[in-house]
Parts: structure tokens; sequence; C-alpha cells
């Protein structure tokens, strides 16, 4: 087979795997009833107050998201297939844009276990608001951010844009970046590979500095939105009235504890499979790393620290919650319980703030384990760096959340963009592994591992 009938068959089978995903999301899109919470009450406003009257009065009362906004309002009122379409849609893109960014050459492997992974996401975090309230401002906001992130990846390989994302990665900056996390995550994405292209001596392209600019616009246009400070004050009131005497610091640890509860120690309420998920592909990635790994103890040292975040999410997480909740545990509670269920500071929580500290300081240690696995794996290499930084981005995405009365109201659907990151990680860990070419039995013990997850996230 030549190379040209090798591509026409790699976009065929392209092709029929996407014709197979978007079937499952339609099916499963069909059985979703966006029938409650805001969206019914946008439903309601919508032919009542012009469209601009509506975001203009919430710019100045509400909210700053007033680009999301105009697509939100007018999806709420029309027939419920249009959104589910149009989730479908975007669900498809945000497979193919983080195969294309983040994937090895090997897209559509790249690509089918992305979706796969994907339905170990909490899909009813994407429902806390109403569906179509909080798909269109979280994950459209996701999916739409990162394709504005495309021209990096052009300009990383010394490559010219093609001539249509002039056109598209703008407006993606203009609606990703009008949700307040995602302008953080592009903002810092930008200015680091900024700052890594004048390091190799690049010439930054015009339209570099045009996404830069309308990010920072976009930011500045939040940070001055009277309506941001007005409802601050009014979530205040209503979710959390002590959220207003609290220092920077202690919203800081605050959203740190709330974040690394939610995934280390699977959740509690929230369950979440996503840290197991990640935790598991580089335990499997370091096992089928091993005949390429030097030195005895180096092997042995990586098994270990490797082990620890998986049998932390399922010892603490899963196994120490179920010990607790049936009553089973009479013995070191306290010990386990602040481990397995506090997510709140002292003062708050019915937990010491010595016990407090402690937690804190495990769930530290557990995330460095993480980060030591991913440097020992790979090395003084720019992977390591890599992955390394998509997992910083995402779990700052989710901290400053602490900076919000509405950090435990909200859910678990601000910890999108945290959960993309932990994905995407595991994805190139995952491709990794599959290019060692592992026997027979790791590859099964990967896929039954998923399988476990995914089953988990579903029933």
């Amino acid at each position: 087979m030549n190379k040209r009938d090798h591509l026409q068959n790699n976009i065929l089978y392209e092709w029929l795997a996407f014709g197979g995903f978007a079937l499952l999301l339609l099916l499963a899109h069909a059985l979703i009833r966006p029938d409650f919470g805001d969206d019914v009450t946008y439903a309601g406003i919508w032919g009542k107050q012009p469209l601009f009257a509506f975001l203009q009065e919430r710019y100045l009362k509400w909210s700053s998201r007033v680009v999301i906004e105009a697509v939100m309002l007018p999806l709420t009122a029309v027939s419920p297939w249009v959104w589910r379409i149009l989730d479908v849609l975007m669900l498809l893109l945000l497979v193919w844009i983080t195969a294309d960014l983040f994937g090895t050459e090997k897209k559509l492997q790249a690509q089918i276990l992305f979706f796969a992974m994907l339905w170990t996401v909490p899909f009813f975090s994407l429902s806390s608001a109403g569906w179509i309230t909080t798909t269109v401002n979280y994950l459209w906001t996701l999916t739409l951010g990162l394709v504005a992130l495309r021209p990096l990846k052009h300009w990383l390989k010394e490559e010219k844009c093609p001539p249509v994302e002039y056109i598209i990665c703008p407006l993606c900056v203009l609606y990703g970046a009008n949700m307040e996390q995602m302008g953080a995550v592009l903002l810092g994405a930008y200015l680091v590979i900024g700052l890594y292209l004048l390091a190799e001596k690049r010439k930054l392209s015009p339209f570099y500095f045009v996404q830069l600019g309308l990010v920072v616009l976009s930011l500045l246009f939040i940070l001055w939105a009277p309506g941001n400070g007005e409802r601050t004050i009014s979530e205040t009131e209503r979710f959390f009235p002590e959220f207003a005497s609290f220092s920077a610091y202690e919203k800081l640890w605050m959203g740190f504890l709330e974040t690394a509860h939610y995934y280390l120690a699977a959740g509690h309420e929230q369950v979440s499979y996503l840290f197991g998920l990640l935790a598991g592909g580089l335990f499997l990635t370091v096992l089928g790393a091993g005949k390429s790994l030097t030195g005895k103890k180096k092997k042995r040292l990586l098994f270990f620290i490797s082990l620890c975040p998986l049998a932390f999410y399922w010892g603490v997480g899963h196994l120490g919650n179920f010990l607790l909740d049936s009553g089973i545990l009479t013995r070191g509670r306290n010990g386990v319980g602040v481990l397995a269920q506090n997510r709140q500071l002292p003062g708050l929580s019915y937990f010491s703030t010595q016990l407090i500290v402690f937690q804190t300081l495990v769930y530290l240690a557990v995330m460095a384990c993480v980060a030591l696995t991913i440097a020992l794996l790979y090395g003084k290499s720019r992977e390591t760096g890599f992955q390394l930084l998509i997992l910083g981005a995402g779990l700052l995405s989710r901290v400053i959340v602490g900076f919000s009365p509405t950090l435990y109201a909200s859910g678990d659907r601000t910890a999108i963009y945290c959960s993309a990151a932990i994905l995407i990680v595991t994805l190139r860990n995952l491709q990794y592994f599959l290019g060692l070419k592992p026997g027979t039995f790791l590859k099964g013990a990967g896929a039954c591992y998923l399988g476990i997850c995914i089953l988990g996230n579903l029933l």
C-alpha cells in the first residue's frame, strides 16, 4: 500500500469512527430532557425582553458572560433538539481538537482513546444549572477555547496558520475567554508559549499579538464588569456569608482542598473516576516502560512512587469512604475521615486544624508523586515539562474558584477544565504506553481498568 492509499484509508477510518461517536452521543442526548433549572428561567425571558437589553442588564447587574449568554438565551427557547445536535457536534469537535493538539501522529488512536475516556467524566455535572445553561457555559467554552490554541501548535511546529483560522480562532477566543476560567487558561497558554518561542529565538507572528490582545481584552472586560461585583455580594449573602471574612490565602487553601478532595479522594458525595484514570494510566505506563528503564533502584523507586497515587485513590478514596459510610471502621475514623471526606477550612469543618493541615500535606505528597512519576518516566525532556504544565494549568483553573462564594454551590461543573487537563495527560501517557508495544496481558489489563472506570461512572 502506497502512502496516498494509506492516508485515504486513515481518513475513511476517521469518518467511520466519528460516525460511531455521533450515533452514541445522539442516543445519549435523546435521553436528556433540558426542562429544569436555569434553562426554564431563561426560556421564560426569551420573547419578553430584547436580547441586547437583556445582555446589557446582565452586564451591569449580574455577569460579564454576555457573549456566552447571547448564544445560550435563544437556545433555551427553541426545540431541545437544536441544543442536542449542537452539543453532539461540540463534543465531536472536542474529541477532534484534543487529538489534534495533544495526541501523537496516530490521530485515530488518540480520538478513540479520548472518546472512551470522556465517558469517565461525571455527566450530571453538566446539568447542575440546567443542561443547556451548563454545557453552553462550560463544555462549549472548553472546546472553543482549545480551538483557539491551534495557532500555537502551528508556531511550535514552524508551520503557517491556515487562512480559515484567522477568522475562526479569534471568534473562539471571544467565546472561550468570556468564561473566567478558560480566559485564565488561554492567557497562561499564550504567554508561556510566546516566551518559549522567544527563548528559541523565533519571531512572533502578528496574529499571535491579535490572539493575545483579544484574551487580555476579554479578561479586562470581565474585571471591569459591574455586574460581577454585584453578583459576588448577592451570592456571598445567599450561599456563603463567611466568605467575606476570608483572606486570599484562605480562599486559595479552600480552593485547593475542594479540588484535591474531588479528584484524589474520589469526591465522596461527588464521585469522580478521573484521578483514578490518571493514576492507573501512569502506573500502567511505568509497567510497560520497565524494560527500557536502566537501573534496578530507579525501576523500584518509579514503581513505588507511581503506585502511591493509585493506592491512595482506591484505598482512601473508595475503600475509605465505604468503611466510613458503612460504619465498619471504628478506629482511626478521624485520620481516614479527614483524608476521604473533608473539603472545608478549619472553623467550617468539624475536623481540627491540625488534621486539616495533615490532610493538605498528604494531598500535596500524592500530587508530588504524580509529578515525580512523570519526571522519572520521561526524564529531562520537553514531554515532562509539557505534561506538568498541563496538569498545573488544570489544577490552578479549579483552585482559583476558591475566590468565588459559589465554590461549593456550583458543584463540580467548574472542574471541567481541570478534568480536561487530566484526560489530556492520561491520553499522552496511554499513547506512549501503546507505542512501547506492551504484551497482551498489559494491554488487556489497561482496557479492563478503563472499562471499570467507565462503568463506575455510568452506574
